[in-house]
């Protein structure tokens, strides 16, 4: 009886509410000790709508429009005859610089995960490189090292070698001469 009394009082207070509170610890809990996982969650599940103002930029450019233009003094002329008025009119063709209106409309938003995502990329490639960097340093030391002992056990080779050949050179240069 003293069993299943334990066993009905500690039901409910394993099988508590899931709440707010619990829900926000949680995820701050996660977000402590796993935040990379937690950004890109929650930019998968929520991702970014476009919620600022479009940037419109307005830029006036410069256009070559072909004009006619009267201009009573041009040699170069085109004579039109308007048999009605009696009117002679001169008109020449002449290139005119025009500004055009162009207007570039970009939309665009940011994701705050994606950029927490990058910043912790960026530190942990700022770590490996700084890591790499002291490991360069003493292997390059280590090698500074090994190339001095490779050129002391050399010398000592040759030094050796030299001895060998002396002492091989005497003993077939040498005239030993027997008493009897």
């Amino acid at each position: 009886m003293k069993y299943l009394l334990l066993i009905l009082i500690l039901i409910p207070e394993l099988t508590g509410c899931y709440t707010q509170k619990k829900a926000t610890e949680q995820v701050e809990k996660a977000n402590d000790k796993f935040p990379a996982i937690v950004a890109k969650l929650s930019r998968d599940k929520y991702p970014c709508t476009d919620l600022l103002k479009p940037d419109t930029t307005i830029i006036y450019e410069d256009s070559i429009i072909l004009v006619e233009i009267e201009c009573p003094d041009v040699p170069t002329e085109v004579i039109r005859v308007d048999t009605v008025n009696n009117v002679i009119t001169r008109t020449v063709r002449v290139p005119v610089n025009m500004p055009v209106q162009v207007k570039y409309i970009t939309k665009w938003y940011q994701d705050s995960a994606q950029m927490y995502l990058l910043t912790k990329d960026l530190e942990h490639a700022k770590f490996a490189n700084t890591k790499l960097a002291d490991e360069n340093n003493s292997l390059s030391k280590k090698v500074a090292r090994k190339s001095k002992e490779n050129w002391i056990w050399r010398i000592i080779a040759i030094i050796l070698a030299g001895w060998t050949v002396f002492r091989f050179w005497n003993k077939i240069t040498t005239f030993k001469i027997k008493q009897i």
